[in-house]
């Protein structure tokens, strides 16, 4: 997953949690190009490739799609510094708008602390388990 986010990552939107020399916490996002990847079908060749480039120049919006902290580092405002740097980068580039996405309902805690800054949950997202014998 890691190679596949490299090809369209902006390395402004990408957040490491430092303590000391050590990474504790990170954040990342990446711009939206779903709109691309829908109207190309998802195939890149022959011409698919060109709709893409153009959807990482002008859309304006980013998925916030990767978050953690280390659990002993977690209640310590980390979370803040984050997102605080991550409204930085936004706001001086070209993004306007924002999609967190991905936080599991079970993840209440994460909720909650999203809440706090203002998020609005329009959608969330379960996962089930299944024993398939």
């Amino acid at each position: 997953m890691a190679n596949q986010i490299i090809w369209f990552a902006d390395p402004k939107l990408i957040k490491v949690l430092m303590k000391d020399e050590k990474p504790v916490g990170f954040l990342m996002a990446y711009p939206d190009i779903s709109r691309a990847i829908q109207r190309i079908k998802g195939k890149m060749f022959p011409f698919g490739w060109i709709h893409l480039m153009i959807a990482l120049k002008t859309t304006r919006w980013i998925n916030i799609n990767g978050a953690g902290i280390i659990d002993s580092y977690r209640g310590l405002g980390g979370t803040a510094v984050l997102f605080d740097e991550m409204a930085k980068s936004v706001r001086e580039g070209r993004y306007k708008h924002a999609d967190l996405v991905q936080i599991g309902t079970e993840n209440e805690r994460m909720q909650r602390e999203m809440s706090s800054f203002g998020i609005n949950f329009y959608k969330t997202h379960k996962m089930y388990e299944k024993v398939i014998l």
